[in-house]
């Protein structure tokens, strides 16, 4: 690695810094669609002030829902106090955040997909390892089939609405 932000081909990432770093710079770059798959929304890359930042220009930049959350395992105190989630509550049409239907296998892995070429996937959800990768079409691609086949039998995570009077 030469330590370049331009590099091409997938990289490998040791620290949830690179995670991070990686995640936002992958929200920063994305134009027309944002995919989120995790078991929760408690990651310090999505309560970063660039990521949040990256989220709202786009969810604001383009309409029908150009940003779409999903999670696995979603824990009602770890959304509660999540950015991305207030966010959701504010932009409704914009961002849209669902779980898992119950009977979906469970999977260890999380991943960020930005405009189905660039992405970044964690084997473990938990975990600090992943793999960037800015011009990855094939794998991003490979990854929004499995976003979308979840996302079909995903339903809406009520914790995440808020009456608004």
């Amino acid at each position: 690695m030469n330590g370049s932000r331009h590099q091409h081909g997938p990289r490998m990432l040791a620290t949830r810094v690179a995670i991070r770093d990686a995640g936002i710079a992958i929200a920063q770059g994305t134009r027309r669609e944002l995919l989120m798959f995790d078991r929760t929304l408690d990651l310090d890359l999505y309560s970063t002030e660039e990521f949040i930042e990256a989220v709202k220009t786009l969810a604001l930049a383009q309409p029908d829902s150009p940003v779409r959350v999903l999670l696995s395992r979603p824990d009602k105190h770890d959304q509660s106090g999540s950015r991305i989630v207030g966010l959701a509550q504010r932009l409704t049409s914009r961002i849209a955040i669902r779980r898992l239907a119950e009977d979906t296998p469970d999977r260890p892995d999380a991943f960020l997909i930005g405009d189905r070429r660039a992405y970044l996937k964690r084997p473990s959800a938990e975990g600090s390892e992943g793999v960037v990768d800015m011009h990855g079409r094939r794998e991003a691609h490979r990854l929004c089939a499995d976003f979308e086949q979840m996302w079909e039998r995903a339903e809406t995570d009520i914790e995440v609405r808020r009456l608004h009077l």
